[in-house]
């Protein structure tokens, strides 16, 4: 297994409700960005699209950082001050 954040507290525990076994895009991709909110079954599916398409960690990060700018811009330039998050795998 990659140690893309090995240092992150993690912890395989799921909430009720919660299937850990079973790889959620929404999880993976926190697991591309060193975060703590994923498990094992996310990472070892993350690590394997990682194996095969290295650049997708980089994607993420530049993904994340567009849409840092993007909301800074539409905030502050157009004065939108509302925004709905939709993240993949969150959803009913």
């Amino acid at each position: 297994m990659s140690a893309l954040r090995a240092d992150a507290a993690r912890s395989d525990h799921a909430p009720p409700g919660i299937d850990s076994t079973t790889p959620n895009v929404a999880r993976m991709y926190d697991y591309y960005l060193g975060g703590k909110d994923n498990y094992a079954a996310d990472r070892a599916c993350a690590d394997e699209v990682i194996r095969q398409a290295p650049h997708v960690i980089t994607m993420a990060k530049e993904n994340r950082l567009f849409l840092g700018r993007a909301v800074r811009y539409l905030a502050g330039e157009v004065g939108i001050d509302q925004f709905l998050l939709q993240r993949p795998g969150t959803g009913p």
